[in-house]
């Protein structure tokens, strides 16, 4: 976007007063930056709903998200009873997404995290 202002303010700048109204670099210019800036700003709203979701699923999720936090650490502290029960990252993630795979599929968030927390 900078560029193209930077190219539309030279072509500007660069016109000639009497024969502004003709110059077709000038309008192609001129035209090309309003599509890319209503482009530009259908993206920021759009990325800007996009946000929005992952907050709210983010928030809706983070109960599971601590839960399995809190069980890899009591996982990884089991070695302390016995040096039998050492685990790695890697397995525990691996029986994590099977548990995921297993829990039942809901519309609604709510139902879900229910599901993934049993």
């Amino acid at each position: 976007m900078a560029d193209l202002e930077s190219a539309l303010l030279k072509n500007l700048s660069d016109a000639d007063p009497n024969t502004i109204l003709t110059n077709i670099t000038l309008i192609e210019s001129l035209e090309n930056t309003k599509l890319t800036s209503t482009e530009i700003q259908k993206q920021q709203i759009e990325a800007q709903k996009t946000e929005e979701t992952i907050n709210t699923l983010r928030e809706v999720y983070r109960r599971v998200s601590a839960e399995g936090a809190m069980l890899y650490f009591l996982l990884i502290q089991l070695n302390i009873v016995d040096h039998m029960y050492q685990y790695s990252l890697e397995s525990f993630t691996t029986f994590f997404f099977k548990a995921i795979e297993k829990a039942e599929i809901f519309e609604e968030e709510e139902s879900r995290v229910l599901a993934l927390r049993q």
